[in-house]
């Protein structure tokens, strides 16, 4: 599986687990949805046996077309397919659906077709014929940080994500059990 450049797997559970791991923080209403969607997700991988207890972190891409784009590959994909794309990290259905919600919610699209890198949008270059990518920049939110105990700084949404991003480990400390993949045999 590929992911376009500048896009992180922040949630380490495997590829299955993708389809629970999307908030939106664009509007109430759409956080309440993907939450939903997330918690829905974990019941149901739970169910197929695939997730343990703990907290499922759910921030990959904090778009809401993701969930709407996958919400009909979930709700059609059998326990064999999670495991499939879990366990055996398998190209079925299920994977190539989760692959095409990444790559669209993870690009910019420029309105006439083409996507970018979101890292491309706004740097001063136009990257999109129409200049799409230049424009509307002062509408960007500002990411949150984490202060780390040794005064280095990292994005919030590095705390807990399971990495060492601060030097000292500090944005590992204090967070709670993660829910981990379990497959039969290890993976």
């Amino acid at each position: 599986m590929s992911w376009p450049r500048g896009c992180a797997l922040l949630c380490p559970l495997g590829c299955a687990v993708l389809l629970a791991c999307a908030l939106s923080c664009d509007e109430e209403e759409a956080q309440s949805t993907a939450e939903q969607f997330c918690a829905d997700a974990a019941e149901r991988l739970r169910g197929c046996g695939l997730l343990s207890e703990g907290e499922l972190r759910c921030g990959l891409l904090l778009n809401e077309r993701y969930v709407e784009c996958v919400r009909p590959c979930f709700e059609a994909a059998s326990c064999e397919d999670f495991r499939a794309q879990a366990c055996d990290d398998a190209d079925n259905e299920l994977g190539l659906c989760i692959d095409r919600c990444q790559y669209e919610a993870a690009t910019f699209d420029c309105g006439d077709g083409t996507r970018i890198d979101p890292d491309d949008r706004c740097d001063d270059v136009p990257d999109c014929a129409s200049g799409a990518d230049e424009q509307r920049c002062d509408e960007l939110p500002v990411q949150a940080v984490f202060d780390c105990a040794d005064g280095q700084r990292v994005l919030d949404g590095e705390r807990c994500d399971g990495a060492l991003d601060c030097a000292d480990g500090s944005d590992e400390a204090g967070c709670p059990m993660r829910a981990m993949t379990l497959c039969p045999g290890g993976f």
